[in-house]
């Protein structure tokens, strides 16, 4: 089973390029992380890794009428050097005004970037007073692991988790003051089969939010390819394709007044309010 382990969270009131402190993952660990940055229109940001590590941006989102920015990266690879490093991301054009950075490592996966995303979904521009509640397109599966991120204006975003899943104690909730933002972030191991990723309680003032399943399946079998999608609107987009390949045993018989159909199901879901 993959578990999930928070490794660390980094507040930065620079501007980007800024780097996350030192973590030391565990050796073919997957890393997961979170930017929220802020006072960037760039919808595009990069993460390298002070080990060589590379990164794909699997989603993005946005808050406050499009001012904030919130993004999700996996590793093209699983962790081949377990020592100190760092994360650092940076952007194309328009430098962010601050960062928070989150970063998880999750043992027990064998799929690496996009290939180790089931599903993402995402809210952008939500009201304050709103309660967090991103919502899957398809049902997550009871093994794979699930993670998500608010970025809001409050410091720091003081919001109550999803029951049932974690928020790191000591720096799972950040903020800071250029200008007034904050950040959270929560996983979950296993267990979770539904769509909708509800959170506690309300946001005082204007979030987005952004949800991943990683999928634990071997390469080679049913997967997902997931494709983040983001509005300048207010709007919750989930993004989920999966296929399914039914397959017939070579000794099963069929009589000549019997019609028997093999089909192949392609699903895509996108919702937007």
């Amino acid at each position: 089973m993959a578990t999930c382990t928070h490794e660390i969270g980094t507040a930065d009131t620079g501007a980007t390029p800024n780097t996350s402190g030192a973590f030391t993952p565990a050796l073919d660990d997957l890393l997961v992380v979170f930017v929220v940055a802020t006072a960037t229109a760039d919808t595009t940001f990069t993460l390298t890794n002070s080990a060589g590590l590379t990164f794909t941006q699997v989603a993005t989102a946005t808050y406050a009428t499009s001012a904030h920015r919130i993004f999700a990266f996996v590793s093209d690879a699983l962790v081949s050097s377990a020592t100190s490093q760092t994360v650092a991301t940076d952007d194309a054009g328009d430098p962010a005004s601050g960062t928070v950075i989150f970063v998880n490592a999750v043992a027990g996966m064998t799929r690496t970037g996009t290939a180790a995303v089931r599903q993402s979904a995402i809210q952008s521009n939500q009201a304050a007073g709103g309660t967090p509640a991103p919502a899957f397109g398809a049902v997550a599966l009871t093994g794979n692991p699930t993670l998500g991120v608010i970025g809001n204006n409050t410091n720091p975003a003081t919001l109550t988790p999803p029951t049932g899943w974690t928020e790191p104690a000591s720096t799972g909730d950040l903020g800071y003051a250029n200008p007034t933002t904050g950040a959270e972030y929560v996983f979950r191991d296993s267990g979770f089969t539904g769509t909708t990723i509800t959170w506690g309680g309300t946001s005082a003032t204007a979030f987005g939010s952004l949800i991943l399943e990683l999928n634990t399946a071997a390469p080679g079998s049913a997967s997902v390819s997931p494709s983040a999608s983001v509005s300048a609107s207010a709007s919750v987009s989930p993004s989920v394709s999966p296929s399914v390949s039914p397959s017939v045993s070579p000794s099963a018989s069929v009589s000549p007044s019997t019609a028997v159909g093999l089909e192949r199901t392609e699903i895509g879901a996108y919702t937007s309010s």
